[in-house]
């Protein structure tokens, strides 16, 4: 008999809490990553318009329409989608815009943590080198960063403060202890070198 191979997390499946913060593992999520062709940017464009009903951002910023789909800008020309998992979005994708970018699933490639609480912003501060004052990352905000050793793609979802940290899968564990020893009031071992 054949053994069936069931997903695991790679982290807790449970909300992870230290005082009133929490860590926990986002939902699953379909996404796709959009590079857009030289030449077929506009075409591009308008395509995501129709398709979407929403603009790709032009810096770093997320975008959120009311279907639960954000689009996070990830460089110039680069953009990655993400919407509840079953949305069929990358077939809606191919058909509305695979003829102007380069369509790459992420769908299983990546996980998102979110950490979320009054002390969510220090608690992040220790761990990624960029200035989270509302006024320097405000909501919508999006870096392309690390969180200690770990590229991350850093998102504020709201003014709780909530951040997302999307990350790869394979390095989903070592963030998630790391974030956890921050919520914690210690200091994460990628940063004790």
């Amino acid at each position: 008999m054949l053994d069936t191979l069931l997903p695991r997390f790679p982290v807790p499946a449970e909300p992870c809490r230290v005082g009133d913060l929490s860590l926990i593992l986002a939902p699953p999520a379909e996404m796709v990553s959009i590079g857009g062709f030289a030449n077929s940017l506009d075409a591009l464009r308008e395509a995501v318009q129709r398709e979407l009903g929403t603009e790709l951002p032009q810096a770093p910023c997320t975008l959120t329409t009311g279907q639960d789909l954000s689009i996070l800008w990830i460089g110039p020309e680069q953009w990655l989608v993400n919407a509840p998992a079953g949305s069929g979005l990358m077939n809606r994708l191919q058909g509305a815009c695979g003829d102007y970018a380069a369509l790459t699933s992420q769908t299983d490639s990546r996980i998102t943590l979110t950490l979320s609480g009054s002390y969510a912003r220090s608690t992040a501060a220790k761990l990624v080198p960029i200035d989270l004052h509302p006024r320097s990352f405000g909501l919508s905000s999006v870096a392309l960063t690390l969180a200690g050793h770990i590229p991350v793609m850093l998102v504020q979802r709201s003014m709780l403060p909530s951040y997302d940290f999307i990350v790869f899968r394979s390095l989903a564990h070592s963030l998630h202890h790391d974030i956890l020893t921050a919520m914690q009031g210690g200091i994460p071992e990628s940063e004790r070198n």
